[in-house]
């Protein structure tokens, strides 16, 4: 089914106004054409034409005159319609967050916005009154409003004045320009097609300062790293030089060229095979708590370094910073301080002329092994030896030939002894100790009599004595069980008490205490 068309309308007045001048001009011609064909046509039927004249010129009257009204009305919508557009353009202008300028052939500035007077204030009459931009650019120098251009005003000229030119004819990068009040200005300038050129600046102050704090910054960074005693290097995430100082140069004996792209490995001796990627050591397992490594500088000398790694992680950057330490210095004084005090230990228990014990490390190893007694239950025994007539050796060979043979008993007394738990130490004079853990009486026994045995072995001269012409000993035993109500002291109050027993009973003899009463010689 059609959809029936819609009843014609009668043209009106304002439907012509939108058909426009030109169609109503040519209906008004028409009209005029049509006239002139009717009066040719009455002219040749002999009828009289001047009626049909006089209402023609009224219709063509009336015609043009529709044609003047609505050429009229056009023209007022026409400027309505470009007032409207130039202030929609005025006020985005205007809303710019860049001033803006206009120039015109003749380099004449013939527009501005407020943004160029709020940059600019006391340039505003020159700007109304449409100055050159040379003009203008002449006016801000003379002022100081260019503070790269002092002292050299006119070179600096004649370089702006070309990059202004040059951007009539090619595109080019926006200049970068400080001016008063210590602001900085982006600008843009490109030609028009007429032969002008419009300019913007953009305050761009706040960036640059930025930029600067942050190159400032940047620039105190390096300084420091560059003259820290450290080692400073970077790492990417699998472990590989990035950068390095000079210190850390010094440290391994490398150029920066030599180690970058290396493994921290290689600097660290640890040398994984090349094809063992997974297994090599990454910067995350370094991060945190320090670390000590042994490597070596390139000349082969041996180091102890400490690593401290810190992630350095944003939106565009994942690096490792390491710090590296030099601790060789730090750590063969903690080894030669060691060795001091386990030398100063030693000799202030040591007894300076035998090498054995001394009196003040027997009663402190008393003291330990009777207390380990108590706690364990296990018998501790103590042998009291006496070299015989020493005093009648020393009286015969002399003093320097005395302390020799105190040297070789007690180098005798602790190769009897046996084990590394049994200490000998020199009591005093011609007196040692030697004090056997976890011995009852009968080893304690074996232990004596392997003394004597020794001794008589090793049939060392003594002219002097009444008893034999060799060296002998006297030795007291005693053995305890350690207990914390009672003092050690009882222990050797005993094998003292045993060892004058075997002196009185002839010496040359090992005695057991006299709760045991045994002898031997």
């Amino acid at each position: 089914m059609k959809t029936p068309a819609p009843p014609q309308q009668r043209p009106t007045l304002f439907a012509l106004t939108r058909c426009g001048p030109p169609v109503v001009f040519a209906l008004a011609l028409a009209a005029q054409l049509a006239g002139l064909a009717l009066l040719l046509n009455l002219q040749v039927a002999g009828q009289p034409f001047w009626p049909w004249l006089l209402s023609l010129s009224a219709v063509g009257l009336v015609l043009t005159g529709v044609a003047g009204f609505i050429t009229l009305v056009s023209v007022n919508r026409s400027r309505e319609q470009s007032a409207r557009t130039q202030s929609l353009l005025d006020e985005a202008i205007e809303a710019l967050p860049a001033s803006v300028e206009i120039f015109d052939a003749d380099d004449r500035i013939v527009a501005f916005n407020q943004r160029l007077v709020d940059i600019y204030p006391h340039m505003l009459p020159h700007f109304e009154r449409h100055a050159s931009f040379e003009e203008l650019v002449r006016l801000s120098l003379a002022g100081g409003g260019v503070p790269d251009a002092v002292g050299r005003e006119e070179e600096w000229l004649a370089g702006r004045l070309a990059t202004h030119r040059a951007e009539r004819t090619r595109h080019k990068e926006p200049l970068l320009q400080r001016v008063h009040d210590d602001r900085w200005l982006r600008i843009y300038e490109r030609p028009t097609p007429s032969g002008g050129v419009i300019g913007v600046r953009l305050d761009v102050t706040d960036m640059v300062r930025e930029q600067q704090r942050l190159a400032a910054s940047q620039a105190h960074l390096q300084a420091l790293i560059r003259a820290a005693q450290n080692g400073v290097l970077t790492l990417d995430t699998q472990g590989h030089v990035l950068e390095l100082n000079p210190a850390c140069e010094a440290l391994f004996g490398f150029s920066m060229a030599e180690l970058q792209g290396s493994h921290i490995e290689l600097l660290l001796g640890l040398g994984h095979a090349a094809n063992s990627e997974e297994q090599r050591l990454v910067p995350t397992a370094l991060v945190g708590t320090p670390r000590e490594f042994n490597a070596r500088h390139r000349s082969g000398q041996s180091m102890t370094l400490q690593l401290n790694v810190a992630e350095v992680k944003t939106e565009t950057t994942h690096l490792f910073v390491c710090i590296i330490t030099d601790m060789t210095e730090r750590k063969q004084q903690e080894t030669r301080l060691r060795q001091a005090n386990e030398l100063l230990a030693r000799q202030s228990t040591t007894d300076g002329l035998t090498g054995v014990g001394n009196r003040r490390l027997f009663d402190h190893s008393l003291q330990l092994e009777w207390q380990r007694s108590a706690r364990s239950a296990k018998p501790l025994a103590l042998l009291m030896v006496d070299i015989d007539h020493f005093k009648q050796y020393n009286d015969h060979y002399g003093h320097v030939a005395g302390d020799d043979c105190l040297r070789r008993v007690a180098q005798l007394l602790r190769q009897c002894a046996g084990r590394s738990g049994e200490t000998v130490c020199r009591y005093g004079g011609e007196e040692f100790t030697l004090l056997l853990v976890d011995t009852d009486l009968a080893g304690a026994q074996v232990v004596a009599q392997r003394c004597m045995d020794a001794m008589q072995a090793a049939a060392l001269e003594h002219a002097a004595s009444p008893l034999t012409t060799c060296l002998s000993l006297s030795i007291g035993l005693a053995a305890r069980v350690g207990k914390t109500a009672l003092s050690s002291v009882g222990l050797v109050q005993a094998a003292d008490a045993a060892l004058y027993q075997a002196k009185q009973a002839g010496r040359a003899r090992w005695v057991l205490s006299h709760n045991e009463g045994q002898a031997n010689d």
